[in-house]
């Protein structure tokens, strides 16, 4: 790029800056131009070619480019010398295509590099508008304007002479809103210290679009700027000693403390997310051509870069398919850059991406598994359906309606990631995922994330026959209306690899979140991963019962409020404060454990273990010292049971239902004569005959916790049961 800021008089000195891959911490890149590539417009003439890209990859350890596409408007030509194009006039809004852009950027992906395009910007140029500059940028890198490659860059290093700063400030946010008005996505702005400075002169109306940041999460709707690529060199002489892992362009040295602009009015100090700190860099692979070129560092971490990537975002205001490339920015025909009158022929670069899916299978840094996906119309409430497939991207940004019936969503970002943790080196933020919008995964579907974030406000219903598999889902409290996870069905977790997985308050103030079982018996299914507590809920459980299953760990250690039954099949079951409802009962089942882990004694109506309900009285575990004992329970808590329950008519097996198992029972044994409840006797006349099977027909359940009306299948059964009973009977007879 070129240089006007006035800080550094940079001697163009051929220095190699490569160090050790151990010792990085915020990630290096490069931008490069035309004029990077050998200024050789020759047919054939290689430019930077693979080898020497890949070669910047790896022994230069680069990991990030931007390249020049255009600079100026959509008419006329610019070129002050050397035209590739042929000739030096300049004429109208000075229009410049770099022969080498399509070139450069698919090079620099293949080798490894996140690759984006920048267009120099001529507000210096009477007649020029944001907006014309802004179509001249999307006619010749449109098709890497997409989910995959880093945000376009604004490069504003020129008009400071020839405009006031409300001028230069309206020109740079009218090119910021024609890209978002046809690509609806944000660009990039590079600047240097003087330029950043003349924006502060602007409007306030016109600073706070340029910077102010919109929500609490990445959006399109603004600022128009949400990226800083400031320009400094503290060093040119010897970039190998600028400490680009420690320093900011700000400090390094210090400057004036209106540097950053408007960027740092709105809370945050340091706001710069890249810095080119040189130009004078001899990059192994690239000083093969050029021995001098522009070295830049990230404010961060690898994830730090990648939230820089062009999001997939929905392209319009109606409902859809998640599986529809058309509903997709990513998914749009690709635009085929022009031959423009007066350009150079650019040089061949290959193939140019094609449309996909966010998440799309695929391989190298442009893949589907580095998308951030962000689900948001402003102007329209939409439901987005995911029915099928597999979908792996890396963050999700949630503020419409999404509805997961079928297929898998995995969102791949673990927050937890560091390579290095020095407090100088950023990282890629907290979330996988922000629901700020209603989320359902229902069906048949699956959702895979590291940390979710549930807004106030707003429910994530489950009651899907898939599995949710995460780490941790934070409910956001508020003053009335905190998050709520709703269970409209059974509930299937399994840790996110393994882990100890947890349902909890996020933080703020206010009211906590609730796990809410919908007013119904839920099944919460835990798989049994390597920590000794698989899932832990501290939020409150409210409205309903709560049957826990899978050989997993459930730990509840929040100020639980469901007043519904309690049944515990399968694993563990912990408790760590004396919540159970007083009116409810307990079912344990033989190989299942509850643990106590309180310190006193929680009041229940009933305790049935396989069904059998046991004594009244103080119940513990083995060696508790209670009147009486399990092995079923453990932990240092007791149990007070107030009621011995009778069995109920027609359950003949004693599990607490009666269904088509106790059927089964009264059909096998049929015709006998001095029976019991065990054997079909539901009237307690010691037969087993037509009237039993009437006492079952009435109470008779099709599922836990549903009308004792069987429903049509089940009267079907009991009939071919029964005359089933009655043709042996007649046979014995």
């Amino acid at each position: 790029m070129m240089r006007t800021d006035g800080f550094w008089a940079g001697l163009l000195l051929a220095v190699t800056m490569t160090l050790p891959a151990a010792a990085q911490e915020r990630v290096l890149g490069l931008d490069v131009s035309y004029w990077n590539t050998g200024n050789n417009q020759a047919a054939g003439s290689p430019g930077i070619s693979q080898a020497n890209w890949n070669t910047a990859f790896t022994d230069g350890n680069r990991k990030f480019v931007w390249a020049r596409a255009t600079r100026g408007g959509t008419t006329g030509q610019g070129q002050t010398s050397g035209t590739p194009g042929g000739g030096s006039a300049e004429t109208l809004m000075r229009r410049y295509d770099d022969p080498r852009f399509v070139q450069n950027i698919t090079r620099a992906t293949t080798a490894g590099m996140y690759a984006g395009a920048y267009h120099f910007g001529r507000p210096d140029i009477a007649g020029n508008t944001g907006a014309d500059e802004a179509d001249h940028f999307i006619q010749m890198a449109g098709a890497f304007m997409r989910a995959g490659y880093l945000m376009p860059v604004f490069d504003l290093e020129a008009g400071q002479a020839e405009t006031t700063p409300t001028q230069l400030a309206q020109f740079t946010l009218d090119f910021s809103n024609r890209i978002y008005e046809v690509m609806q996505i944000r660009p990039a702005i590079y600047l240097n210290g003087n330029y950043s400075s003349e924006m502060q002169s602007a409007t306030l109306a016109q600073r706070n679009q340029l910077a102010q940041p919109v929500g609490s999460g990445p959006t399109m709707t603004g600022p128009a700027y949400p990226m800083l690529w400031d320009a400094r060199y503290p060093n040119n002489d010897d970039p190998n000693s600028i400490p680009v892992q420690t320093g900011s362009p700000k400090t390094t040295p210090s400057t004036n403390s209106s540097y950053y602009g408007p960027w740092d009015d709105y809370g945050n100090t340091d706001p710069w997310s890249f810095w080119q700190y040189a130009s004078t860099l001899s990059i192994p692979g690239i000083n093969a051509v050029d021995s001098g070129v522009d070295g830049n560092v990230a404010h961060g971490d690898i994830e730090y870069v990648r939230n820089y990537l062009i999001p997939a975002v929905w392209w319009n205001d109606t409902s859809g398919d998640w599986s529809s490339l058309a509903n997709w920015n990513s998914g749009q025909a690709t635009i085929v850059p022009i031959q423009a009158a007066g350009q150079a022929t650019p040089f061949a670069g290959g193939a140019l991406p094609p449309p996909r899916l966010p998440g799309a299978a695929g391989a190298g840094p442009n893949s589907g598994q580095y998308d951030t996906v962000i689900l948001e119309r402003p102007n329209a409430n939409i439901t987005v359906t995911l029915a099928t497939g597999e979908h792996n991207v890396r963050k999700l940004y949630m503020r419409e309606t999404l509805e997961i019936t079928g297929g898998t969503l995995t969102i791949n970002y673990d927050p937890t990631y560091r390579a290095n943790n020095s407090a100088t080196v950023l990282h890629g933020g907290p979330l996988s995922a922000q629901f700020s919008g209603a989320v359902s995964l229902i069906g048949s579907g699956n959702l895979n994330v590291h940390t979710l974030q549930i807004d106030a406000q707003r429910t994530f219903t489950v009651g899907s026959t898939g599995t949710l598999s995460f780490n941790r889902i934070n409910l956001m409290p508020h003053a009335s209306a905190a998050a709520k996870m709703l269970l409209s069905g059974d509930l299937n977790v399994t840790p996110l690899g393994g882990a100890a997985a947890a349902i909890g308050v996020g933080s703020g103030s206010g009211v906590a979140g609730t796990v809410d079982l919908g007013g119904a018996a839920r099944t919460i299914n835990v798989a049994d991963g390597a920590a000794a507590t698989d899932l832990t809920i501290s939020v409150p459980v409210t409205n309903g019962g709560l049957i826990k299953q899978g050989a997993g760990t459930l730990a509840l250690t929040g100020l639980n409020t469901y007043a519904g039954d309690t049944s515990v099949d399968t694993g563990v079951l912990s408790l760590s404060s004396a919540r159970l409802a007083d009116a409810a009962d307990l079912f344990l089942t033989t190989g299942a454990t509850l643990n106590l882990n309180f310190v006193g004694t929680d009041v229940i109506d009933s305790l049935f273990v396989d069904g059998v309900s046991l004594a009244t009285g103080v119940w513990g575990a083995v060696g508790s010292g209670a009147a009486f004992t399990s092995p079923l329970l453990s932990g240092a808590g007791l149990l007070q049971v107030s009621t011995f329950a009778s069995p109920t008519p027609g359950d003949f097996n004693g599990d607490g239902f009666v269904d088509s198992a106790d059927l089964t029972v009264w059909s096998g044994n049929f015709g006998a004569t001095d029976a019991g409840t065990a054997q079909g006797d539901a009237n307690g006349d010691s037969l087993v005959d037509g009237a039993d099977f009437l006492i079952w027909q009435q109470n008779a359940t099709v599922a836990s916790g549903a009308s004792a009306v069987p429903e049509p299948a089940a009267l079907v059964l009991a009939s071919v049961a029964l005359a089933a009973a009655m043709a042996a009977r007649r046979r014995n007879g």
